[in-house]
């Protein structure tokens, strides 16, 4: 899994943390989870790094003709 230095850096300092840092840690977070609503969870449809357009435009003259790219 090829992570970001950010979130590395958030992995090592998680990782530092008392057991007690912790668990307050992810109760805030799961707290956030829940105020942020069902839209923004995990395994849902729509997640933040996604794009919300639920049915890519059909576009017919695409169909024939191959896109080439530099």
């Amino acid at each position: 899994m090829d992570l970001t230095p950010e979130e590395q850096c958030l992995i090592s300092e998680f990782r530092k943390l008392s057991p007690s840092g912790r668990d307050e840690l992810l109760t805030y977070a799961t707290s956030l989870m829940r105020q942020a609503g069902p839209e923004t969870r995990p395994g849902t449809e729509n997640t933040p790094n996604q794009c919300r357009i639920k049915k890519p435009e059909q576009r017919p003259e695409a169909d024939n003709n191959p896109i080439f790219t530099e």
